[in-house]
């Protein structure tokens, strides 16, 4: 049985504010495997990683990214909402945030609304190779993806492909990808069966189903309770490495 692979959900964001380089250093430092984040583009084309498409709920500021020039968007503090402690964090840019990661930590890039291209060209321009993996809720870009870049690694989630044929033959998908709501063991295994990596996004700190997906040898796990996946994984494999010697 093999540890799950931990994909820390906009990094470390129960510890740091989200999508910021506190949070990833944090993550780094708690033994992310990968850290997952987002992408947005300003109006003056400069790619940034937030989730959301407004300032608003992450930054002391207000507006639509795709409507605010880079020098607005530098000016913000993206750390204040989160604690006082993060006073001052910035809104990265994604060529910065690339640059503090390479060689640190794996990447799982969700593009949120922005040019493929180009983050496709910034991907390249680091050379993260394997060790990256992307995605998109857009359908759009997620053509623009698999035309431009068709052997990067792609995720696409259950909910959004609608059944498993569909990620496999119209998504040439990479990594299918679950919900609390939707994963069982035999979905797990059926997509494994036809060649794909699994993985859950959850947001809850579900210890019965994270001991559950250990056991069910799901590849990756996309969460913010990291450090309780962490210790149920601990004692489920202690447990199975206990019952193998044991037999």
């Amino acid at each position: 049985m093999k540890p799950v692979q931990l994909v820390y959900h906009r990094g470390d964001s129960l510890n740091a504010p989200e999508n910021t380089f506190a949070s990833a250093e944090s993550a780094i430092i708690a033994g992310a495997d990968y850290i997952e984040f987002d992408v947005h583009q300003s109006a003056d084309n400069v790619l940034y990683v937030m989730h959301d498409e407004t300032v608003d709920r992450t930054t002391d500021g207000t507006g639509v990214i795709a409507e605010m020039t880079s020098a607005e968007i530098d000016r913000l503090d993206a750390g204040s909402w989160f604690s006082p402690a993060f006073a001052g964090e910035l809104v990265p840019r994604l060529d910065d945030f690339l640059r503090r990661l390479k060689g640190r930590v794996k990447i799982y890039c969700e593009i949120k609304q922005a040019d493929a291209g180009r983050v496709v060209d910034m991907l390249d321009d680091f050379a993260f190779g394997n060790d990256v993996f992307v995605s998109s809720f857009s359908a759009d870009i997620r053509t623009d993806l698999r035309r431009i870049a068709p052997d990067l690694k792609r995720n696409v989630q259950l909910h959004v492909a609608g059944s498993l044929e569909h990620a496999i033959h119209h998504e040439q998908a990479h990594i299918f990808e679950f919900l609390e709501e939707n994963v069982t063991r035999e979905a797990i295994e059926e997509a494994k069966r036809l060649g794909l990596e699994t993985m859950i996004f959850i947001d809850t700190p579900n210890a019965e189903l994270f001991a559950n997906l250990v056991e069910w040898q799901i590849d990756y796990v996309n969460l913010d309770y990291a450090a309780l996946f962490r210790a149920v994984q601990q004692e489920v494999l202690l447990r199975f490495d206990g019952a193998g010697l044991a037999s």
